[in-house]
Order: structure tokens, then sequence, then C-alpha cells
């Protein structure tokens, strides 16, 4: 593992919040390549009435949509969240420094989330813990438990990202006392854009890819991103928000798409 290449991401991810910026995949890919985990997760939960948490995964075998909902309703089961809950300790631990691995393997949540995918071990670190907002970050292997080594080295990259996270809380606290909204409300990427005036426009997710030459996987990607940006819970919300926030229908209609390729590995999902 090379430390020093994680806290690289590390420092870009914090430059990304504090620029209001989507820092999630910088975190997520950055994770998986460095540490060496099958599948890195993080998730954000504003926990406000209406809001979905949602989830960015980096790894190559993605739980569809309908189990990562599900995780919601088994939250509290990990033992990391209980642990969490319980004493509010954002700290990073292996799910064996906090329970053995028999009794883990005996767990619903282990069960019916993780066993199919082989996914034994995890490591997890929470980024932001308020009344207002959880952030954390989740790490899991198939064959081999995370060392001492790595776990030090995530709750490094983990109080990095949280005083960034938390230096955000502020501005925006600020920004609310004395009336000033965000200034243009959640930075969409360019290819986003393109996404949104097509699918504004009727197309179906396989033909925006035909009309943008990118994959079908690659729109729905662009679309989960636009939902956690935005914190809107499915296409049609995502849609009435971009016709709000542009005010010009007949243009996002009738939009042409333009630029080159492009994919993000973003993918809304709620977890606690």
């Amino acid at each position: 593992m090379n430390e020093a290449e994680l806290l690289r991401y590390g420092l870009r991810a914090g430059n990304a919040i504090i620029a209001g910026e989507p820092f999630e995949t910088i975190l997520t890919d950055g994770l998986r390549r460095t540490v060496g985990a099958d599948t890195t997760t993080l998730t954000v939960w504003r926990r406000t009435p209406g809001r979905l948490p949602t989830m960015t995964v980096s790894g190559p075998d993605t739980p569809p949509l309908d189990e990562l909902h599900a995780w919601t309703t088994k939250f509290g089961e990990h033992p990391y969240f209980a642990h969490l809950l319980a004493t509010h300790d954002p700290r990073s631990y292996r799910t064996s420094d906090l329970m053995s691995f028999r009794r883990f393997l005996d767990t619903a949540v282990y069960r019916d989330l993780l066993a199919h995918y082989g996914l034994r071990y995890q490591l997890a670190a929470t980024l932001a813990f308020t009344e207002q907002d959880l952030v954390f970050i989740g790490l899991m292997r198939t064959r081999r438990d995370f060392s001492d080594r790595e776990v030090g080295a995530v709750d490094q990259l983990r109080r990095m990202v949280s005083a960034a996270l938390a230096f955000q809380t502020e501005v925006r606290a600020v920004r609310a006392t004395i009336g000033l909204a965000p200034a243009d409300g959640p930075h969409l990427t360019e290819r986003e854009k393109q996404v949104l005036r097509l699918v504004a426009a009727g197309h179906t997710n396989d033909q925006t890819a035909t009309r943008l030459g990118i994959r079908t996987r690659t729109v729905r990607k662009h679309l989960e991103s636009v939902f956690a940006k935005a914190e809107v819970p499915n296409r049609a919300a995502a849609v009435a928000w971009w016709l709000r926030r542009t005010g010009e229908p007949d243009d996002v209609a009738g939009g042409a798409p333009r630029g080159g390729r492009g994919s993000t590995r973003q993918c809304p999902e709620p977890p606690p």
C-alpha cells in the first residue's frame, strides 16, 4: 500500500469539498486503488425528511439498487454502525475489531447483503456524524482482512476529509445566518447537463446513450450522480429540478448535446 498516494487522493477530495465540487468518486476510486479493496463505498445521508441517502460505489461487482436500498433497514445491525451509534466514535475499524468473524457471518446483514458477493472482510470510517449529516466510507475484501497499517492509513485520510467537510458545514451555516443561499446550487459536469437536457426532452437512456456516443450504463451513472447532487430520488424529480434551475424548458427540450466521451462511477443508493 502506498500511503503517500492515498493521502494525495485525500487532498484532492478535500480540495474538491472546499471548492463545492464532487468528491465522492475521487475517494472511492482512490481507496480501492491504493489500499487494495475489492469494493469501496461512500455513503452520504442528509438526515432531513424526504431525502434519500446516496451511495457512491467503486468495484467490479456493484450490488443492484434494490439490495443497496435494503441496507437502510439493516444499518444498525452491522457491528461498526452499532458501535458508531452507541459511542459516536468515527475512527476507522475493521469488522473483526468489533465482532468475531464467526459471529459476523451469522448476522442478517452479512447473510442477506454480502454473503453471495463473498465480501467477508470490511473496514469502515465515518467522515461526518452530526444531527444533519452522516457520511462514511466502507472498504470490502473477499480473501483477507485489512492490516493495522491499512487501518491507520485510512484513518489519516479520514481526519483530513472530515476537516474539509466540517469546514464546508461551517461555511454553509454562516451563509444561512447572513441570508446567503449557495451561489449556483450543485455543480453539474458538462456531460451531466447534456444527459439531463436529453432526458428532459423525453429521450430514454438508450436513446440518450446513442445521441452522446456513450454506453447506456454510463448514462445511468451520470443520472445517479445528478440524483445525489440534487438530492432527488428519481429521474422525474431530476428533470423537474433541472427545469426549475434553468427556467428554460424550450431550450432544454431542444438543446443538442455537445462534447466528447466521459463517465462517472457514482452510484446513488441509501444506507442508514
